[in-house]
């Protein structure tokens, strides 16, 4: 590294955080005009767990009450500017033109943008910024996109910075004799777990191509354990609200994942990359909220796991089919009305299947009272005129015609939309269970279609093999033209009725025009230790998408075996007593059953630990995710996670038998980033 180099990297540095803390302060001034204390609340809000309903409901009604001063981005910039002043930018990319025509370009790239007269700061989103994450230097007709079409620059410098608390430490120029891969395994390595990080700074290529996908289409990915999916999923949507602001929006957008931990650890992301009012739910909240918004009628007990595995690929086609078939029948129904020589006159309406029966009807008995009012209107102009007595005959059959339609209208969403319950023996008259209440809802949006509910403009699914077939096509039903970036592991799947191929998406959700699929192949969470542990246990059942690792190397994963279940969990009190001494980073501990987590949850809750800094997981709870804490719990709710230790208790390795074993057994083990302790019965 030169140190004249360094030097004149430092002026720039720190004239550039002058420039953002001087930002800061004016911007400061600005909120204590409308209320200092209105902005401690809502940082307060924000770093007291998961981004949740009380930071929501209070921005939202600072935002209205002041209007003029539009809160939310307000608070938006102050957020961005209090990170900025810590770590203004991690980059720099210069590029020239080859054509000698436009000038050169030198960015310093950051996790937000910052502008003062001209650019100060270029936002990682940016189409120019994707230059840093795709190419090396020197390198020749390097291209990125730009509203006026395809760029083509010279890379003459890739410059990575290191910053600490606001002080610029070093650099490296990421020419083709730097190993990447080495800053990529720094920086895992200082990370602690228990909560979502941003990867900003380390993203690769086949990560970016996902984040870059036009999000007009279904984009599915298909990623190895570790491969930082999750993450990049919601890199994905901050790129996206970043570049697309016009046409998809935040608050018009959701992130779906099967249970509330999984939800509320996502969510701890969302600030650190300037998300601020997205959705985020659960399968069975959204289909509660559906149901309430749209008044369904129906009373449902969602709290119990029914299996949706018996609603198939041929089940959904035969279903469709039969959607099929009352879409010929009201269609017969009007071309039978319209070859009345009474109406015939007013005919010319297409019928569409792109849009429900029931919303056909609706569109046409618009129509007709539009045709009903200009009648009226040109009666009213001219009541003893020649053709008074033709808009009165007019009158009279068009009144007769909505009365016709209303009648197959009202046939529709009654006799025949409960005809097709029955088919599924379902009675809306009794409480509907959680496949039930599905059936209900996909029958209806079929039929009748939603009248209240809006249809979200993106959608986020984490865990996407988990989803079932009945799931995805309900939420087909309510994302807009099929706008979904799916999330998952075909090697986690954990459910009985997840889908099993990808491709049987394709199939479900067909309001898209097209589907990507993509893959990531390489685990960046745990040591090479433990991922060579983890393929021990899946592979005699499988050599598919088995995680590749980035030779991160670490301590050997520790097996111990045991007489009784006192004996194990004498010796993990052992161990984790020295844990506790310094809890540094985050500890998982995962329990095989409910008994053994019971004797585990009250041998901790006697040591000295902060209250704070021990959480158990509960689906049924709020979640206050932490860096440095202990976490307990069982098998299944550890998906999705990631501790820098983490212990497995109540699992013997060796004893692993069939597929669905296997997959708890590699699920289990690496959430474990650094270390790993199995301890199992013999």
């Amino acid at each position: 590294m030169d140190n004249s180099v360094l030097k004149q990297e430092k002026s720039t540095f720190l004239r550039i955080r002058d420039l953002i803390k001087s930002a800061k302060g004016t911007l400061a001034k600005r909120f204590s005009d409308v209320g200092a204390t209105n902005l401690e609340k809502l940082q307060d809000l924000r770093e007291s767990g998961t981004f949740g309903l009380d930071f929501q409901m209070f921005i939202d009604q600072l935002d209205q009450s002041n209007q003029a001063f539009n809160f939310k981005d307000k608070f938006k910039k102050m957020e961005e500017l209090e990170y900025l002043e810590k770590e203004p930018y991690f980059a720099r990319v210069d590029l020239s033109d080859p054509a000698g025509i436009d000038e050169d370009h030198l960015l310093y790239i950051g996790k937000f943008g910052y502008t003062d007269e001209k650019p100060v700061i270029t936002d990682w989103r940016a189409k120019i910024a994707s230059v840093y994450y795709r190419y090396r230097y020197p390198q020749k007709n390097v291209q990125y996109e730009t509203p006026e079409g395809i760029q083509t620059r010279d890379l003459l410098l890739k410059r990575t910075f290191e910053i600490d608390n606001g002080e610029l430490i070093k650099f490296y120029n990421n020419d083709i004799q730097l190993d990447e891969s080495e800053i990529i395994v720094d920086k895992i390595k200082h990370r602690t777990g228990g909560v979502l990080e941003d990867i900003v700074e380390t993203i690769q290529i086949s990560q970016m191509d996902i984040i870059e996908a036009d999000p007009r289409q279904i984009c599915i990915v298909q990623g190895c354990v570790g491969s930082g999916k999750s993450t990049v999923a919601i890199h994905k949507l901050a790129h996206i609200f970043f570049n697309y602001p016009n046409v998809i929006h935040p608050a018009k957008s959701i992130l779906i994942a099967k249970n509330q931990i999984l939800i509320g650890y996502l969510s701890t992301l969302f600030p650190k990359l300037g998300i601020f009012d997205i959705y985020y739910k659960t399968l069975r909240e959204l289909a509660i909220n559906l149901v309430f918004i749209e008044e369904l009628g129906i009373s449902v007990d969602l709290g119990e796991h029914t299996d949706t595995s018996d609603f198939t690929v041929d089940k959904l086609r035969a279903f469709r089919e039969k959607i099929s078939t009352y879409h010929k029948l009201v269609e017969s129904k009007l071309n039978h009305l319209f070859s009345n020589p009474n109406y015939e006159s007013f005919g010319g309406f297409k019928y569409s299947e792109k849009l429900t029966p029931y919303e056909n009807l609706s569109e046409l008995l618009n129509e007709i009272q539009e045709e009903i009012d200009m009648q009226k209107e040109r009666l009213d102009v001219s009541p003893d005129g020649i053709r008074s007595m033709l808009y009165r005959e007019n009158l009279k059959s068009l009144k007769k015609l909505a009365k016709e339609i209303t009648n197959i209208r009202v046939k529709l969403k009654t006799t025949d939309f409960i005809e097709v319950l029955k088919t599924y023996e379902l009675d809306k008259s009794k409480k509907l269970n959680y496949f039930e209440t599905l059936i209900f809802i996909l029958a209806y949006s079929e039929l009748i279609g939603f009248l209240k509910f809006p249809k979200f403009e993106y959608c986020v699914i984490d865990e996407g093999q988990d989803v079932s077939l009945l799931e995805y096509a309900v939420l087909g039903k309510i994302v807009l033209r099929g706008r979904f970036a799916i999330f998952g592991d075909l090697n986690q799947s954990l459910e009985d009725d997840g889908v099993s191929r990808w491709e049987n998406i394709k199939e479900v959700i067909t309001e898209a025009k097209q589907a990507s699929v993509f893959e990531l192949t390489t685990n960046y969470r745990s040591t090479k230790q433990i991922i060579d542990v983890a393929s021990r246990i899946l592979t005699p059942y499988t050599d598919k998408h088995l995680p590749k690792s980035i030779n991160r190397m670490g301590k050997e994963p520790v097996e111990e075996e045991f007489n009784s279940v006192d004996d194990l969990v004498v010796s993990f009190d052992k161990q984790v007593s020295e844990d506790i001494k310094d809890i540094d980073k985050s500890i998982g501990i995962i329990c095989t059953n409910a008994s053994l987590q019971n004797k585990v949850d009250s041998l901790l809750s006697k040591k000295s630990i902060n209250p704070d800094q021990f959480i158990k997981l509960d689906s049924s709870k709020v979640i206050h995710y932490l860096p440095r804490g202990i976490y307990t719990m069982s098998m299944v709710d550890c998906k999705g996670l990631e501790f820098a230790k983490v212990y497995v208790l109540g699992m013997n390795l060796k004893k692993v038998k069939g597929a669905r074993e296997a997959r708890q057994a590699f699920v289990a083990v690496t959430r474990a980033m650094n270390e790993l302790h199995v301890l199992g019965i013999k």
